[in-house]
């Protein structure tokens, strides 16, 4: 277990791929391992209800839908293998607060990225599969809706962790070495 924990102060971090299996798996035992008292997720505010409505109705696949000022349709398909959706279930499943603290980005751009072989962290554990990632990205920074999004979920991590004994986060890989960064700066709640 302890080969998958990355724990800075009283956050627990857990670095996904979104929709992989294996880290749905890790968000588990690390929840069973550490038992955090809040859980934090790299979801807006503004989709929580609907994301929320989603996780009641499990096992069954939901997708929120909604639409952008630009008359885009995003679509978040809620699964139950993801880490976000194992975490969200669990804070359900133990009356748990659940934070949603991404930005809401209208217009966003995805990365197009080429990921390491997400079946890699069942035989490195997510700390060493993760820490490799964010040594390898240590020279890039983030911009743009990236830098507003890392910013924004850093800001409420550190304002949710004087609140709370131990906080168990889950965010996407891309996002990880950019939040931890930013976590030992002066931060600013972004405006928009």
């Amino acid at each position: 277990m302890d080969n998958d924990l990355i724990q800075v102060e009283n956050i627990i971090y857990v670095p996904s791929l979104h929709g992989r299996l294996e880290f749905g798996v890790i968000t588990s035992r690390l929840f069973q391992a550490y038992q955090p008292d809040a859980i934090a997720v790299e979801l807006p505010p503004t989709i929580a209800d609907a994301f929320e409505r989603a996780i009641d109705r499990l096992p069954y696949i939901s997708v929120v839908l909604y639409q952008e000022k630009n008359g885009r349709y995003v679509y978040l398909p809620v699964e139950p293998q993801d880490a976000g959706v194992t975490a969200a279930c669990l804070a359900r499943q133990n009356n748990l607060p659940l934070y949603f603290i991404d930005r809401d980005c209208d217009g966003y751009v995805r990365r197009q990225e080429s990921w390491p072989d997400s079946y890699a962290v069942t035989r490195l554990g997510l700390a060493a599969y993760a820490e490799a990632y964010r040594h390898q990205v240590a020279n890039e920074s983030a911009a743009g809706d990236d830098l507003l999004r890392e910013t924004t979920m850093a800001y409420h991590l550190r304002s949710l962790s004087k609140k709370h004994q131990r906080i168990l986060f889950v965010c996407g890989l891309a996002h990880y070495p950019s939040i931890r960064r930013l976590m030992s700066q002066s931060l600013a709640m972004p405006l928009g």
